[in-house]
């Protein structure tokens, strides 16, 4: 536990969420975790999918 205590968090601010600044966004998410992401759920069902590539 003495780790969380040394850990500091980054707060990054973006502009309000509209189509446009979404996927600036998710490019944000995966410069920072070095990972592509290609698809992004945004509902329940599986026709909730946004394809990214």
């Amino acid at each position: 536990m003495d780790v969380l205590q040394k850990v500091e968090v980054e707060y990054e601010t973006f502009p309000g969420w509209k189509a446009d600044t979404s996927a600036n966004y998710i490019r944000f998410i995966e410069n920072d975790i070095g990972v592509p992401i290609k698809w992004v759920g945004v509902g329940k069902s599986r026709e909730c999918m946004i394809q990214m590539f």
